[in-house]
């Protein structure tokens, strides 16, 4: 192959297995600069350019529902029942991906003509969202999917894959995790017992012209209660907006499907969404590897935390306070960080977009570990004086009060949850604040009341 575009074996490998599956000759084949591998291609086939797109592998040991595979077959169920998803033609292998057509359109709504399109955009992906949850189950089932059957197997039917993955990787006390955990199996909704197909994390679609091209992102596709999409609506709209208020979307999405808006139930799948995201980055961030070493995971970490939490108030019919952050106080040591942040901004990435991206992360991490490094002190002792008030004593450090703590959930009932729930929202507004560059994102993950 003449592949000017090819630089170097993974995507010469690449380019052979599109070449084969999709016919013709690739005349593109760029490397994304995301998180996750992924390619943008272009193959010449009788006459005309196929655009594709190809979905890579995560590289993590912490999938939910792990393989490439499981999520392409999904592509092709949904393909069968007319949802407006990309085409898959196969997998590649050696490197791992789907490769399928790559769709026209953007995700984000400020492009939309204005308010109104933006508005109707969301609620298409809504009403295709209820014709994802019409499709019959059987073909997923016989393609893998478990089908829950009590209320307990339904509400934890994204939970008991994360569990395991949460026992499997974790190695050190995990406080918050296993309070939660208890919490959500005291609260299962007895008397939800409808399953229907699940986007598994919804919201994501682009669309051209108005009108929505394809839905995208199905690898935490499963069989549960179709609140549990409608909750993760909920949770993705803060930073990515979906093109109208979340309660908006569900009241839509009522009006659709005729189906009544269960509060409790909307906040325990909220509380069991956010619940199995920070189980899955709890353990990786706790001990991190090379790949996990990355800023959006600790951002994600802390937001996941907050937003389980403020949904449990959220069932609890209680109100988490907030404060404003404090801001880091001025010290000798502050030249060090100046010549750091001067530093990291004079590195040449050679204008890689990969490498400018991490020099950005860099460039946030310094800020975010200054803010630390000043309010350290007064966060770590105000934390063992909190633990202290329930533990009987006052740990030495916060390993010590973390294994406590997690001592302590295992025999706590439902009369220690109001203790345990303000313990754990103060620490994470503690970490809140020091995260400076992340800040304002952080915040919007306080969750907006449902209005029926």
């Amino acid at each position: 192959m003449n592949h000017a575009i090819v630089k170097d074996d993974m995507t010469e490998r690449l380019a052979r297995q599109i070449e084969r599956l999709v016919g013709g000759r690739v005349t593109m084949l760029d490397r994304q600069p995301r998180w996750r591998t992924s390619w943008y291609a272009e193959v010449s086939r009788d006459d005309r350019t196929i655009p594709l797109y190809v979905r890579g592998d995560k590289g993590i040991d912490a999938e939910t529902f792990p393989g490439l595979a499981r999520e392409a077959g999904i592509l092709r169920l949904l393909e069968q029942g007319g949802i407006p998803v990309p085409h898959v033609y196969g997998m590649s292998h050696d490197p791992e991906g789907i490769i399928m057509d790559r769709v026209p359109g953007t995700r984000d709504v400020t492009e939309a003509a204005n308010a109104a399109e933006a508005q109707r955009i969301a609620e298409e992906s809504v009403e295709i969202l209820a014709r994802i949850h019409s499709l019959d189950t059987a073909p997923f089932v016989a393609a893998g999917m478990v089908q829950p059957q009590s209320p307990r197997e339904i509400a934890f039917s994204y939970l008991t894959p994360n569990i395991a993955i949460f026992r499997r990787l974790k190695k050190t006390p995990q406080p918050m995790m296993e309070w939660a955990l208890r919490w959500v199996e005291r609260n299962v909704p007895q008397h939800r017992t409808r399953t229907c197909v699940l986007h598994g994390d919804p919201g994501q679609f682009l669309f051209q012209n108005g009108k929505i091209t394809t839905l995208y992102d199905f690898e935490a596709t499963h069989i549960g209660d179709p609140m549990h999409d409608l909750a993760a609506l909920r949770l993705r709209h803060p930073t990515e907006p979906l093109g109208a208020d979340p309660n908006h979307l569900v009241r839509h999405y009522a009006r659709t499907t005729g189906m009544e808006i269960d509060q409790k139930a909307f906040s325990y799948h909220t509380a069991t969404f956010m619940l199995a995201s920070s189980m899955t980055l709890a353990a990786p961030m706790a001990n991190p590897g090379p790949v996990d070493m990355q800023y959006e995971y600790i951002v994600w970490d802390i937001l996941c935390r907050r937003a389980l939490l403020w949904a449990i108030a959220e069932h609890m019919d209680v109100t988490i306070p907030t404060s404003a952050p404090s801001e880091p106080a001025d010290s000798r040591s502050r030249i060090v960080w100046e010549i750091l942040e001067a530093t990291v901004a004079r590195i040449d990435t050679g204008n890689s977009e990969l490498g400018e991206n991490d020099r950005r992360s860099a460039e946030k991490l310094v800020q975010w570990a200054r803010a630390e490094a000043a309010m350290r002190q007064e966060h770590g002792a105000a934390d063992l004086d909190r633990a202290a008030a329930f533990l009987g004593y006052r740990p030495a450090d916060w390993r010590e009060a973390d294994a406590a703590v997690e001592n302590f959930v295992q025999t706590a009932g439902p009369d220690h949850d109001a203790i345990l729930l303000d313990y754990f929202a103060r620490q994470v507004d503690d970490r809140m604040a020091e995260a400076l560059p992340a800040r304002e994102r952080l915040t919007q993950y306080a969750l907006q009341p449902f209005v029926p």
